[in-house]
């Protein structure tokens, strides 16, 4: 039974309703200055910290709850009752605290460091660590969202089970990692800094931002979370408004992402979190036609992605095409929107704002542990690209060949990308060896009916033997663009040469698995 309850909350949502509850249940209320001040002017009684301490709050209130009497009457277990009788110590039954919002006041502007430092809670999180490591005996509780369920106990005059407090307990916990994971990452952020050292202990701020349908398959249970304060980039603008399913968002990941790396118009078609067809062209109508007629097969059920507002014409001319799951760019007309509300099955997506915003690193679990890496960012790699080849590219070539390696970026490894005229003619991906890549670009550029030369290749790693060189000289493909760095470069630059090639070598590779 619940006798005596602490509360300090700086959110004090709900307390109001909560409260009343517990003093009906024969709860007394034992409360901080600040918190019980609120209470009383509201009618509730409850006695101050500072009067059963007879400590005032110390150090413009960095010193509220330290105290022998109040951690004595949390951590007693029921076998030290005798002792706290003997210091003249009240068990403390229940604990109710929330913390001083440091992650609100971390995305407030015109917070210094000083400032920050005074929203950073040192006895709250005490209190919460107490209680919870006492649950046997002790309720802890640290979201006003679980006042309704516990207060419906109380008055229908049951106790909290052992399974109650336990779940509370841990609710707490990752409450304070959370928290302590926040402020450790505020004050050195190690990993948003370049040739950082790799910290020993890691841990990520994450909020829970929705539950959804499932993951990857049905049976497999899935949640979307975000780092605190992460921004929501998507707008439903049309189509109903079921949740988006795990796919859904590693689609709209990839497809965004791809799309935002060109400056003219473009146009993105994503299936299964690869793109089946990429166009760049003067208009988003030209783009788009350009991206079906790369792989039409594909883009059936597919998410496309513009770079560009859309208009009742291009939202018209993909409707009347094909089936879509998802339309997304930076913006829609009226006359746009008022279109796509006739057909309720497609759902359209603002996004906001369309650039590549990359998180400060990607984590993957395996069995073996979990792998963390920085996320691979756009540089500016024209700079560093060489030709190696007798022949330089042409003009034309080398915006072909900067357009299918920006391509080749977001293609799973091993990643090959025929291209002409800023549109690709076929891709090639996720094979184990860069020879099917190849041939499965070059079917696709036949069925589609534009392998016709001149073509740009794009290879996502090194070229590690001639033979893919050889085999795209057949397919009319004029250049070349791969990373380079392997043992048998020179062969490779040959064979190019044999051919009449132009060759470019990066430096740098953009593997995807």
């Amino acid at each position: 039974m619940i006798k005596k309850a602490l509360i300090s909350v700086s959110d004090r949502a709900g307390l109001l309703v909560f409260a009343p509850v517990l003093v009906k249940s024969g709860c007394s209320l034992l409360a901080t200055d600040g918190t019980s001040a609120f209470l009383r002017e509201h009618g509730i009684a409850a006695e101050s910290v500072s009067d059963l301490t007879q400590t005032p709050e110390m150090l413009g209130g960095r010193v509220k709850t330290l105290h022998p009497s109040l951690y004595g009457g949390i951590l007693a277990r029921p076998g030290d009752l005798e002792d706290l009788n003997a210091l003249g110590i009240s068990p403390i039954d229940l604990v109710v605290v929330n913390l001083y919002p440091f992650p609100d006041a971390l995305l407030k502007d015109g917070q210094t460091h000083a400032s920050l430092i005074e929203q950073i809670d040192i006895g709250g999180v005490a209190l919460i660590r107490a209680a919870a490591k006492n649950h046997e005996r002790v309720t802890v509780v640290v979201d006003p969202g679980d006042y309704p369920w516990i207060a419906t106990r109380l008055q229908a005059g049951l106790n909290l089970t052992d399974g109650d407090r336990l779940k509370l307990a841990a609710k707490a916990f990752r409450l304070t990692a959370h928290y302590d994971a926040l402020i450790a990452e505020w004050m050195d952020p190690i990993l948003s800094q370049p040739e950082a050292s790799w910290p020993e202990k890691f841990s990520l701020a994450l909020v829970r931002d929705q539950i959804l349908r499932y993951g990857e398959n049905p049976h497999q249970r899935a949640a979307l979370y975000r780092l605190n304060g992460q921004a929501h980039r998507t707008t439903l603008v049309s189509g109903h408004a079921k949740p988006l399913s795990y796919n859904n968002f590693l689609d709209i990941d990839s497809a965004t992402s791809c799309v935002s790396a060109f400056e003219r118009p473009a146009c993105v078609i994503v299936k299964h979190a690869g793109p089946s067809g990429v166009a760049m062209a003067d208009n988003v109508v030209l783009a788009y036609e350009k991206s079906y007629a790369a792989d039409s097969v594909s883009a059936f059920g597919g998410v496309i992605a513009f770079n560009r507002p859309l208009d009742t014409e291009a939202v018209e001319t993909i409707l009347n095409r094909q089936f879509i799951e998802l339309l997304l760019a930076p913006d829609f007309t009226q006359e746009a929107v008022s279109r796509l509300q006739k057909w309720p099955r497609v759902r359209a997506l603002q996004i906001n704002p369309l650039t590549s915003v990359y998180p400060p690193w990607q984590v993957r679990a395996l069995f073996e542990g979990y792998l963390i890496q920085e996320c691979d960012r756009p540089q500016n790699e024209a700079a560093g690209f060489r030709s190696v080849a007798k022949r330089p590219p042409t003009p034309q070539e080398q915006a072909d060949l900067l357009f299918a390696w920006v391509v080749a970026r977001f293609v799973p490894s091993n990643a090959i990308v025929l291209a002409h005229e800023g549109q690709t003619r076929g891709i090639g991906g996720g094979q184990p060896n860069r020879v099917d890549s190849l041939t499965l670009a070059r079917d696709k550029a036949r069925r589609a009916g534009l392998d016709q030369g001149p073509l740009v290749l794009a290879s996502d790693g090194f070229l590690p033997f001639p033979d893919v060189v050889e085999q795209a000289a057949t397919l009319g493909v004029t250049a070349i663009i791969q990373p380079g760095g392997a043992l048998r470069d020179q062969k490779v630059i040959a064979m190019a040469d044999q051919h009449g090639m132009a060759l470019v070598m990066t430096g740098l590779r953009h593997f995807r698995h």
